[in-house]
């Protein structure tokens, strides 16, 4: 298996072929491995990348690490999966999505 560093960015594809069979989220493993392996899945000028700047960074902006064709395409299969109520919720949702099961932190409280 060769080293991408591509694989930095991800949380759960680094290079394999299939999915670990522990593997919590294999869903997010199949996009972060296409992100990773088509090159214009990280193109700026992607659909995904305009939507994701049109509708989302006006309402949540954070400098956490994850290039934005990666969040724009998770965003994308976020409001496919599990959004559509309006653009507020869709982005409330996607960063709680964001911080616990994709980055897997803990809610602080308050």
């Amino acid at each position: 298996m060769t080293k991408n560093p591509l694989h930095e960015f991800t949380q759960f594809y680094k290079g394999e072929t299939q999915p670990p069979a522990n593997c919590p989220h294999p869903n997010l493993w199949h996009y972060e491995q296409m992100w990773v392996e088509n090159e214009e899945e990280r193109d700026e000028n992607h659909g995904r990348v305009r939507e994701y700047q049109h509708d989302v960074l006006p309402l949540y902006h954070e400098d956490d690490g994850i290039p934005l064709s990666l969040k724009a395409l998770l965003y994308n299969r976020y409001t496919h999966w599990v959004g559509g109520y309006s653009l507020e919720s869709d982005v409330k949702g996607f960063v709680q999505f964001l911080h616990q099961q994709y980055l897997g932190k803990k809610e602080e409280r308050r």
